[in-house]
């Protein structure tokens, strides 16, 4: 995929959300929005378990990538490979403009797949990340209100079957969007 392709088509998608590429907020969208695409199976670890929300949280509050792989591995799916993550790498570099340390995973199961990633970059918009895609988000959002309180915006558009919300506890921004039967919660940096 060509960086122009790849730019237009999540500005077609509105990640990019209007905000010029400082924004750090915009990274973790743009970047999230980049993890759910790239996504591929890599090497199971474990017997595969569901990914609550206090396990999502728990490996997204990692200090480290070391210790978001051993949360994350602790999860049973798949992990990705250096080779699986290379073009969201390149990508990421070269619109971040400094390194990045990515691990994820992957599962299929009974049709509905999910992914989750968790990355350090380092740079001049330096952060730290998290991503989770679903096709099976039931009751997510109620466990993600039980674990960080009720949400600071919540908005639902039943003509789209649509809902967003989202938290700032400390300097953490924590959103949930929902279409259809598909969610993405991404987390990191507020602005």
């Amino acid at each position: 995929m060509s960086e122009v392709s790849f730019l237009q088509r999540f500005r077609r998608a509105n990640i990019f959300g209007g905000q010029e590429k400082g924004a750090t907020c915009t990274h973790t969208k743009v970047l999230s929005g980049i993890c759910a695409v790239f996504f591929n199976i890599g090497v199971a670890t474990a017997t595969p378990v569901d990914l609550t929300a206090d396990r999502l949280l728990d490996i997204c509050e990692a200090p480290t990538v070391q210790t978001a792989t051993e949360r994350g591995d602790e999860i049973g799916w798949p992990r990705l490979t250096n080779a699986e993550t290379q073009e969201w790498r390149t990508h990421f570099v070269a619109y971040n403009g400094g390194s990045v340390d990515i691990v994820g995973w992957r599962r299929e199961n009974a049709g509905e797949v999910e992914s989750l990633s968790f990355w350090i970059a380092v740079g001049p918009n330096g952060h730290k990340a998290c991503a989770y895609s679903t096709q099976g988000p039931a009751g997510l959002l109620d466990a993600l209100s039980e674990r960080l309180g009720a949400p600071d915006r919540l908005d639902r558009n039943d003509e789209i079957k649509s809902i967003s919300a989202s938290w700032i506890r400390d300097t953490i921004l924590y959103s949930f969007t929902q279409v259809g039967s598909h969610a993405v919660v991404n987390i990191g940096p507020s602005e």
